[in-house]
């Protein structure tokens, strides 16, 4: 099994959106698709479910100012769907979800342009996770997020979501592949994911600003991340806020 390197290089598409660097033989970026990427410039990568994890003091509720999220993917080109989830699952959501994601702890900042707000993520990896034998037990579980097999490092630009009241967001980043790893599907195929994509560019809209409430409606679902025992350690309480989107295919060529 072979881990793939590649240099971050600059974005060769005009579109953009949201959102360790592990290595072994380095390899030259491709700078074009090769016949195993299956997804045409442009064309559709992933599809994207996800929750950011705003981070606040447990005791008082204030931002800290750090972030992370959590991630899942109903629609990932080149892996048929149902071998995203566990086998025979009757739903996909994230409890049932093998293929995850999560941002590391990243500094947010905001900005405002009159009734518009715009949100700051500095840059950022996002890391794949392959848990062919667990699932996360609900979007709580944010250690169940970062379970199991590296498979997957997209390098990220800063990005900039903008709200639009009452808490509609848009975001757009772009980056490519940083470290890949073979992985075996339930099926018992091989996947690489720089075997589908040099890079993703997302597009994410997010309820920014409005955090996921408790099931009578009157709180806000506080998740406690002080104890994290995974690779991200966010180290503060976090609530959530919606997002979800697509990732593009975006070529790369060298600096």
């Amino acid at each position: 099994m072979k881990a793939r390197v590649t240099k971050a290089n600059l974005p060769i598409t005009l579109l953009a959106v949201l959102s360790i660097v592990v290595g072994a033989d380095a390899q030259e970026p491709r700078a074009k698709a090769s016949a195993k990427e299956t997804v045409p410039l442009a064309g559709m990568a992933m599809q994207i479910v996800g929750r950011e994890l705003v981070g606040i003091d447990c005791q008082t509720g204030q931002q800290t100012g750090f972030a992370t999220a959590a991630v899942w993917y109903p629609y990932v080109a080149g892996i048929p769907d149902a071998q995203l989830f566990q086998p025979g699952a009757t739903v996909q959501n994230e409890t049932t979800a093998i293929l995850t994601t999560v941002f590391p702890k990243v500094v947010i900042s905001a900005t405002t342009n009159d009734k518009i707000t715009n949100i700051y993520l500095q840059p950022h990896q996002v890391f794949y996770y392959y848990h062919p034998k667990s699932s996360p037990k609900d979007w709580t579980d944010f250690d169940g997020f970062q379970a199991g097999d590296l498979v997957g490092v997209l390098n990220f630009q800063k990005n900039m979501a903008s709200v639009l009241p009452p808490n509609i967001g848009f975001g757009v980043n772009s980056g490519p592949w940083s470290f890949t790893k073979d992985f075996k599907l339930p099926n018992g195929a091989t996947v690489n994911l720089a075997d589908f994509t040099q890079g993703i560019t997302v597009h994410v809209m997010g309820m920014l600003g409005y955090t996921v409430p408790t099931a009578d409606g009157k709180n806000p679902v506080v998740v406690n991340l002080t104890n994290s025992t995974g690779p991200v350690r966010l180290g503060s309480c976090a609530v959530m806020t919606p997002f979800s989107g697509a990732g593009i295919h975006s070529g790369f060529r060298k600096n």
